[in-house]
């Protein structure tokens, strides 16, 4: 038996077993015994998995939680996830994802620095699988070195202002693609509900979570892992009115609700479908109703403006001009109209006139997705990982303020 792993790495899956099968092979590769895998199916056809894992499951490092024959929420299995974890520090990524578990040597090595490590997060890479890619993309990379040590109160302001000039929140800092301690998560737990995983946008939900719980968090520049986009994958839907409308549907029924019809919802009229944006804002609302967290000064005005710029990610010219009138509709009911002023969105730009180029810029690397053949989001990142600072060359400044980007 070995020791108390430092990092355990947890996939959820459902119904994409040939992407879950190349995930766990990917991860397996990496033979540090300091780490554990949980790989829990949620699939209809429990047989698929169950098959692939009979001889996966003889790694001492592995524990698998089969289908259990009813169709759970993605909340209840992501909350099994997080109670089958032994490791110090939990890891989430989805089952088209990769994570390089060396990330384990840069939390020892800020452990020893530091000692107290709650929460660490790191750069991510983005690919798209092959068959998912209507359009010829880039990966970016940042190049910078630096593991920086943030204030909690700094990251709240960040995350729940919405300030920053992007379509998502600013410093979202969770176990989704990140490193949270299990002493964290169990007084999360104990804190919140009795559950690790409660609300069911899991990965936001968790954010708000741990912005209020944990108190030393740290982030670093170099990227450790890749978002990965199948062609069944929720971020391969969110561009195209259809495949939302498909995927929303979906959602609710598996999570037993419709959450945009929950209580708190009643004067919130933004509900999840309408975008990204929206839906980690129902997240932040529900969390603030639920638990008497006050918001943040002027949030508002940012969120609108989030709004604008959510609106550019869209596929397509009736999906652009959906959304654009769906937020318009929302934000003249809410508050008067007071921040319709605020709802800028950008203009509509065709996937195929989008400009694409390779090099470096502003402290990242361009590469085309497709470079060397890659494959996989494991191909991907070990490409990349030549090129990028190993992590024993890290720069710690645990005592610097770190500006937000």
């Amino acid at each position: 038996m070995f020791a108390q792993p430092k990092l355990t790495i947890c996939v959820p899956s459902r119904n994409r077993q040939r992407y879950f099968q190349e995930t766990i092979r990917s991860q397996l590769m990496n033979l540090r015994t300091d780490v554990e895998f949980v790989f829990a199916d949620n699939s209809d056809d429990a047989s698929i998995m169950n098959t692939f894992m009979e001889d996966v499951i003889a790694d001492p490092r592995v524990k698998y939680l089969p289908s259990t024959g009813r169709v759970l929420p993605m909340v209840e299995n992501w909350d099994r996830c997080v109670e089958a974890a032994t490791g110090e520090f939990i890891c989430m990524i989805g089952d088209d994802d990769y994570v390089d578990i060396d990330v384990t040597d840069l939390l020892i090595r800020s452990q020893q620095e530091h000692k107290a490590v709650d929460v660490m997060v790191w750069s991510r890479l983005t690919y798209n699988w092959p068959g998912n890619r209507p359009n010829h993309c880039n990966v970016s990379v940042p190049l910078n070195t630096g593991v920086h040590r943030l204030p909690r109160a700094l990251l709240y302001q960040e995350f729940f202002s919405w300030k920053g000039s992007k379509s998502t929140p600013n410093m979202a800092f969770g176990f989704y693609h990140g490193a949270v301690s299990k002493r964290v998560m169990d007084k999360i737990k104990a804190k919140f509900g009795g559950k690790y995983c409660e609300y069911p946008v899991v990965d936001f939900e968790n954010v708000c979570k741990v912005l209020v719980t944990a108190e030393n968090m740290f982030y670093s520049e170099r990227p450790f892992s890749v978002l990965g986009s199948c062609a069944e994958s929720n971020s391969a839907k969110i561009k195209i009115t259809e495949k939302i409308t498909e995927m929303h549907a979906a959602f609710m029924v598996e999570t037993g609700r419709n959450i945009d019809e929950d209580p708190h919802m009643k004067d919130f009229p933004f509900p999840s479908i309408l975008g990204l944006a929206a839906c980690i804002a129902v997240v932040q609302h529900w969390f603030r109703s639920t638990y008497g967290y006050a918001a943040v000064n002027g949030w508002e005005a940012n969120f609108a403006e989030a709004c604008g710029i959510n609106c550019g990610m869209m596929g397509n010219r009736a999906a652009y001009d959906g959304m654009v009138a769906g937020y318009r509709a929302a934000f003249s009911r809410w508050h008067g109209g007071k921040y319709l002023k605020n709802f800028k969105p950008v203009d509509y730009v065709e996937p195929t006139d989008a400009k694409f180029f390779t090099g470096i810029a502003e402290g990242y690397l361009l590469i085309d997705e497709e470079a060397a053949g890659v494959q996989t989001p494991a191909e991907l990142y070990h490409l990349i990982d030549q090129m990028i600072a190993p992590v024993k060359d890290l720069t710690l400044k645990f005592d610097e303020h770190f500006k937000a980007a």
